[in-house]
Parts: structure tokens; C-alpha cells; sequence
């Protein structure tokens, strides 16, 4: 069997097999309103370093590293990093760095980057400093170009598209910007300017955060446990169970009393009445106060458990596990390409026994990837994997 048939086919299996003895799902739904793409974050370097947020996030000062040795303003318009500059490839440690954090309940979609540089246009013939940039970012830890170009001594502004990695942000984002591939005329100072940098994009107040969703079956009973964050007056949660996957009834209901920034709960299904039944489906309805609903994804409990091996396979970006864990605790999902590049990692908790879990993957990921489980004791295990 080849590598492409053996991945198909265990990717095939993981879907279609979704049993679970205790269950462990993990689903985040994010309601958020409509808006214009604006401006995130804004740096105009008049004198200072320090930035303009919008009302969703805050942005840090905007400054070159420790390892560039001048930093300085020119006329109080325009600011200068000086000397140090590589004549060859990337330094990683020189560079201009910049960050944007979304307040606590809200997330921000980055658009575009607007960058305006130039190098020196001291020197004869004017020009020097460096030619080349590179925008990196945190979110692969400074690993992956989002953006190249070539720069003169004459302003230009460079738009950047970053891209869906960095759409539903919901915590802190740097960028470094790479200057290298340096010249320098007679006479001239071997310095990158900046007159301004723009990030442009949209925030979200996120109303309803639907957190942990867990079920786990002991003798007569189904407990069921979930969290929301950022809740409003007046929501309605509703737990819901099906026989068959597909038709669903509504066991119980909560009415929101108070705003909060999280709420946990917990439903204990009575399932002594129900005779000949190996498998339950439940899943959450979320009613706004607008009557909008919005459903969780659907979880199995299998009444009757059966040994079954840890499968992952990754679908609609989100990493899907599911199977026998030996013990509870925490574990870690690492992925890497193929090639064995790192891309992410991915921390939950599992508890001893049958396990489900649905982790969302905070960055766009390839067609194939490796995925390694592991806890710090005695498991792990590694998977080939197509997505989906």
C-alpha cells in the first residue's frame, strides 16, 4: 500500500468512525457583526514610536531591535535604523517590529499591511542601505516570509495581503520587518527608513464564545458539561439529544441572567428509560436574544464502549482525535510539514478512556501534514494525514 493510499484511507476511517466512551469535544462558535475594513493600527513616526489602535485592539510601540546600532528620527518625520545592515541574506536578529492585540473578547481579521519605505539616499550616487525587506510574523515564530520586495532611495508604500492565516485573531500578533542585501554609496549611511506603517482590517466584538462542550457516560448517565464567555442577558442554551444522529430533541434549557465573561454549566440525562440503544448524539443550541440560533457540533457517547486506537485527522482547519487514551492529563498535538518543518502545536486535556476532540488550528495548514501526539510520560503517536 502506498503512503497516499495508506493517508486517504486513514483519514477515511477517522471520519466515519466518531464513537466515544467518555466524550471530549471541544467547539468554539463565534458570532460576530459585519464591518468595513479600517484602519488597526497606525504608526506615522512623527516624533514618536507609539501607534493609533482602533476600538478593538491596542498596538505597541513600533521600534528596530537591540541589534541595530542607531535608531533616530530625521526631522521628527520619518525614523531611521543605522548600521548593521546585512550585504547578504536575512539577519534574523535586525529588524523593525510592531504589534497588535485584540481586547479581550474581540478578534481581529488583518486585511492589508501598508508599509512606506525607503533606504538612504545619502551617498554618491545617492543610495545606500538596505535593498531588500521581509515582513515575518509571530504566529509561525518568525519562520515564514508573508511579503518580499526591493526598495530604493525614493519612498514607496508596499501593500501587503497576509493572507487567511491571519483572519480570526484572538490574541497577540508581531511582525518584524527584515531589512538586508545592503550597498553603500561613497559617503553614504547604510540605514533603513520608515515614514509610516499601516495595518488595515476588522474587529469583532464577540457577543457568545461557546467553549469546552464535554460528555462522558458512566452506568445510567450522560454528564454534559459546557462553558460560554462574553454571554448577554437573555441568551437561551439548549442541550439537545438524538438516537440517530439526525433527528434531535431539546432535554433541557437556560435562560442567561447576567452578562459575564464566562459561564459553566452542567446537564446530567437521566438514560436509564432507554433500552437498546449502544450510541447517543447530543449537541448545543445557542438562542441570541435577536431569536438567531446557532448549533455546536454533534457529539457520540457509545453506551457500550469498545477498544479503539487514538486516529487524527484535520477537516475545515480544525484537528479532529478521537479514540482510547490509557491515562487523563494533559497532552500536546504537534504538526510540522511533510518535510518536517514545524507549523503549530496545539495543548488539550484528555481524560482516561474514549475520547473525542475537535481543536481548532489557528493558521492555515497544508494539504498533508505529519501530526505527533504526546503527553510527558509514556505516550505518542504519529500520524500521516491528508486534510480535508
Amino acid at each position: 500500500m502506498n503512503k497516499n493510499h495508506f493517508t486517504a484511507q486513514l483519514t477515511k476511517n477517522c471520519i466515519c468512525r466518531f464513537y466515544i466512551l467518555p466524550v471530549l469535544l471541544i467547539c468554539c462558535i463565534f458570532l460576530a457583526q459585519s464591518v468595513s475594513a479600517q484602519s488597526i493600527g497606525n504608526w506615522a513616526f512623527n516624533g514618536v514610536l507609539t501607534g493609533t489602535p482602533s476600538t478593538f485592539n491596542t498596538v505597541s510601540t513600533a521600534d528596530y531591535s537591540g541589534s541595530v546600532p542607531t535608531h533616530s528620527f530625521n526631522g521628527g518625520t520619518e525614523y531611521f535604523g543605522e548600521n548593521g545592515w546585512p550585504t547578504g541574506v536575512i539577519n534574523t536578529s535586525m529588524y523593525m517590529q510592531f504589534t497588535l492585540t485584540p481586547l479581550t473578547g474581540y478578534q481581529l481579521d488583518i486585511s492589508t499591511l501598508v508599509l512606506r519605505l525607503r533606504r538612504s539616499n545619502t551617498g554618491s550616487p545617492a543610495g545606500s542601505g538596505p535593498t531588500g525587506w521581509t515582513l515575518r510574523s509571530s504566529l509561525d515564530g518568525y519562520t515564514t516570509n508573508i511579503a518580499t520586495g526591493s526598495m530604493t532611495h525614493n519612498y514607496a508604500d508596499y501593500t501587503i495581503t497576509p493572507g487567511a492565516g491571519f483572519i480570526n485573531i484572538y490574541t497577540a500578533v508581531t511582525f518584524r520587518l527584515y531589512g538586508y542585501n545592503a550597498t553603500v554609496s561613497s559617503g553614504g549611511s547604510n540605514r533603513f527608513v520608515i515614514d509610516n506603517i499601516k495595518a488595515n482590517g476588522v474587529g469583532y466584538l464577540l457577543p457568545v464564545r461557546l467553549g469546552a462542550f464535554t460528555a462522558s457516560a458512566a452506568g445510567q448517565y450522560v454528564r454534559l458539561l459546557y462553558t460560554v464567555y462574553q454571554t448577554e442577558k437573555n441568551d437561551r442554551y439548549f442541550i439537545e439529544r438524538s438516537v440517530d444522529g439526525i433527528n434531535f430533541s431539546s432535554l433541557h434549557s437556560v435562560e442567561e441572567a447576567v452578562e459575564a465573561a464566562e459561564k459553566n454549566y452542567t446537564y446530567t440525562d437521566d438514560i436509564s428509560l432507554l433500552t437498546g440503544i449502544e450510541q447517543l448524539f447530543y449537541r448545543l443550541r445557542l438562542r441570541n436574544k435577536t431569536g438567531a440560533d446557532t448549533y455546536s457540533g454533534i457529539i457520540t457517547v457509545r453506551i457500550k464502549g469498545r477498544q479503539a486506537p487514538v486516529k487524527t485527522f484535520i477537516r475545515n482547519n480544525q484537528l479532529c482525535i478521537s479514540g482510547i487514551f490509557k491515562t487523563g492529563g494533559i497532552y500536546k498535538a504537534d504538526l510540522y510539514t511533510v518535510s518536517g518543518m514545524a507549523l503549530t502545536h496545539i495543548s488539550f486535556s484528555a481524560v482516561s478512556g474514549y475520547n473525542t476532540l475537535v481543536l481548532a488550528i489557528h493558521k492555515q495548514v497544508p494539504a498533508g501534514c505529519i501530526i505527533r501526539l504526546g503527553n510527558d510520560r509514556d505516550y505518542t503517536s504519529t500520524t500521516i494525514a491528508l486534510t480535508n
